[in-house]
């Protein structure tokens, strides 16, 4: 689900709501009924849930997980955009890159996660490389489409007005740019999340994917879906919050597909 989707869905509250009505309707009784180790009753989940959101149990992890998930994702936008920007000016640079973005979008990223390890140790710095590895790409294909876009019209106008390659490029081209940019801070600060529980779990000592290692090899069914809960929670509110900025600044300006 995009920021776009995520905005239409609390704007229009009615299908959402019947929808989440129906599931977690459905969740109690399968969980009461079925007596399903592997599924709790949602109303067990949701004690816990605030239970531990009480007692910080959510909350401390999530700082430590929202400081290297901040610094992966703002190494990728920098040179997401950086590389994109050159890839959709230069037909050498794109020549030269675009089959090893291919890669990055297509490989399964999690497979390089124990490497990570391997070359940075335990600790933030292989979170930190994990989302960058799984967000960059997203970044980097949104960028150069934006500014392969640009209008022909208006960079031939602004080349008759006498405007330098960097004025071309921050006033038509980055401008013209801004709802694929947006599109893929969108898409890369969801793929920055998954990628960080992801590298978390198989460190399986740290921020919210330690949690849902420690609370899933234990089986405390209630504990687990909890911490899946606020993870999904975070997800949404991340991908939200990105696309409502993008809203404002960009509400003037057309949107790309």
């Amino acid at each position: 689900m995009t920021g776009r989707s995520v905005v239409r869905t609390v704007t229009r509250p009615a299908p959402f709501l019947l929808s989440l009505v129906l599931l977690a309707g459905v969740w109690e009784v399968v969980g009461r009924t079925a007596d399903l180790i592997t599924l709790p009753p949602l109303s067990d989940v949701l004690r816990q849930f605030g239970a531990m959101l009480a007692s910080g149990e959510l909350i401390d992890p999530l700082a430590d997980s929202l400081r290297s998930l901040g610094i992966g994702l703002a190494i990728s936008i920098v040179a997401g955009t950086v590389i994109g920007v050159a890839m959709g000016l230069s037909p050498a640079v794109d020549a030269a890159l675009d089959i090893y973005v291919k890669a990055g979008l297509a490989a399964p990223i999690i497979a390089f996660v124990p490497l990570f390890l391997l070359v940075f140790g335990i600790g933030s710095t292989t979170r930190i490389a994990t989302v960058v590895a799984f967000s960059i790409w997203v970044v980097i294909v949104n960028t150069a489409t934006g500014i392969r876009r640009s209008d022909p019209a208006l960079l031939e106008m602004a080349r008759s007005f006498g405007a330098s390659r960097s004025a071309q490029l921050r006033e038509i081209r980055l401008v013209e740019a801004s709802p694929y940019l947006l599109e893929g801070l969108r898409l890369g600060v969801a793929r920055g999340v998954k990628g960080l529980i992801n590298g978390e779990v198989l460190i399986a000592i740290v921020g919210l994917g330690g949690l849902v290692k420690r609370y899933g090899t234990v089986f405390s069914m209630d504990k687990l879906y909890a911490v899946i809960l606020f993870i999904v929670l975070l997800a949404l509110v991340s991908v939200a919050l990105v696309g409502l900025v993008g809203r404002l600044l960009f509400r003037h300006r057309p949107q790309g597909t």
